[in-house]
């Protein structure tokens, strides 16, 4: 079902002397797939993700961290099954096709650490995409409706699901992260047709936001402690910058490579992704730690473009995928 390799890599960080650090590797992929992601890691090192077989169907699976064993899983009905996100005991959240003509119908759903499926739509929705579930198994994500506008959701514990959007959006809002608290991060188009951030508070209330010099905000992930991290394009050129917002609303911005896009933050601030050499000759993966230093790494198996982060735990274990011997492969990266 699953095949792996471990190695041991020396790579340096940014604005330190190479070689100031080993890092261990576990490549892995479903054996009969021929593109093996990971979305999103625990703090007890399980990883869910998505993975295309031979046909170019999707399906979702579920690594476990002790031994590494994978086990795939479709909801009942499934055309198609993206896992995108795993709390701390196990539940997953994701979506799946059920239906692709004229266009692809989605239904939400959530995985128990048993397997048992539970699935979801708000009402109104033809496409839900479930994309973040929290410590106690609250989800949030977006969905299309009939006329095809995007609307933010947030499927609570006891199964209540409340639709929102950002005062003043237009077209979309576009929820990516819930945290254990109930606040949720995403991005919505204003009516300049920008995209800008925002965080929706647990008792409602919704705050737009952009970093100082930006264009384009695109949100990716929101902590316990309401710290928040995405990249967003600047004004004067147009490329991506990687940037934090504290729980005060403030900014720091960072770009170890011209292109820089920040896909998760742990609880402890860890912060990984991907950055992009101006030629675009090299994707590195990058974690930014709590006090600001950024390493940039490509696993030693993982061909030189094509390095993707997809989630970091509170113990600064980091999941994604590559390219490597033709296909597209798993890996995690142990500090």
């Amino acid at each position: 079902m699953f095949a792996e390799r471990l190695v041991c890599s020396w790579i340096g960080a940014f604005g330190l002397a190479a070689g100031a650090f080993c890092q261990t590797y576990v490549q892995f992929s479903v054996i009969e797939s021929t593109s093996t992601g990971p979305n999103s890691i625990n703090t007890m090192g399980e990883i869910a993700g998505t993975y295309f077989d031979a046909n170019n169907h999707m399906h979702g699976f579920v690594r476990s961290a002790e031994g590494g064993t994978i086990t795939s899983f479709d909801p009942p009905g499934s055309l198609g099954t993206s896992a995108s996100s795993i709390n701390n005991i196990g539940a997953i959240a994701g979506f799946y096709i059920y239906a692709t003509s004229p266009m692809i119908f989605t239904h939400g759903y959530i995985r128990d650490p048993q397997g048992n499926f539970t699935t979801f739509d708000p009402p109104g929705s033809v496409a839900t995409f479930a994309e973040s579930i929290n410590a106690g198994g609250a989800v949030a994500g977006y969905y299309f409706d009939a006329s095809d506008k995007i609307h933010g959701f947030i499927r609570r514990e006891d199964g209540t699901l409340i639709s929102f959007d950002v005062p003043g959006s237009v077209a979309r809002t576009v929820a990516v992260s819930i945290n254990a608290e109930g606040a949720v991060t995403g991005y919505y188009q204003g009516v300049d047709n920008l995209l800008h951030g925002f965080v929706r508070r647990p008792g409602g209330e919704i705050i737009s936001f952009d970093p100082p010099e930006s264009m384009q905000t695109t949100p990716s992930s929101i902590n316990d402690a309401g710290a928040i991290t995405g990249f967003y394009r600047v004004v004067v050129n147009g490329q991506p910058v990687g940037f934090v917002r504290d729980p005060q609303g403030n900014f720091t911005s960072f770009h170890p490579e011209p292109n820089t896009l920040a896909s998760s933050i742990s609880n402890e601030g860890a912060i990984t992704g991907f950055a992009q050499s101006s030629d675009r000759s090299i994707v590195h993966g990058f974690v930014r730690s709590p006090e600001g230093m950024i390493t940039l790494f490509v696993p030693p198996f993982c061909s030189a473009n094509s390095t993707t982060p997809g989630g970091i735990n509170d113990e600064g274990v980091i999941t994604g995928s590559c390219g490597a011997g033709g296909r597209t492969v798993g890996w995690v990266r142990f500090p």
